[in-house]
């Protein structure tokens, strides 16, 4: 099973999301490793989030209103993440972090923020802000 921490602020932004979108939809959290960026929270894996429908090799997560989607080759990388939203001066958006991680290496540095939910085979933005 796969943890992810949903902040109070992030739960209530999905849930408002959510609502407009049609059918079997959940939130899907995707990872790329050796990305670093925004998402990542500067780690070495970039981070990236979506609406989508449900894939029969995802692990569903059931969370309060919505479900969580992960692809198998993401799910080492998203167990133990931690989701938030902020709305400051500097960012605005989904800001998805996991502790559990290793810091980056001088070449994990290397991502920006355009790294971050850009490749739209995976579903496109996550909206992280920068």
């Amino acid at each position: 099973m796969i943890a992810v921490e949903f902040k109070a602020t992030a739960q209530e932004q999905i849930r408002r999301l959510i609502q407009g979108q049609k059918g079997e939809v959940g939130v899907r959290i995707y990872a790329q490793p050796g990305g670093g960026g925004c998402c990542g929270g500067g780690s070495a894996v970039a981070f990236g989030m979506a609406f989508s429908k449900p894939r029969a090799d995802d692990a569903v997560v059931k969370v309060d209103g919505f479900s969580l989607l992960v692809d198998p080759s993401s799910q080492k990388f998203v167990d133990g993440a931690v989701v938030d939203y902020v709305e400051t001066l500097q960012e605005s958006g989904f800001k998805i972090t996991n502790p559990t991680l290793p810091e980056p290496d001088e070449a994990g540095l290397a991502g920006g923020c355009t790294s971050c939910g850009s490749n739209s085979a995976n579903g496109g933005g996550c909206g992280c802000g920068g």
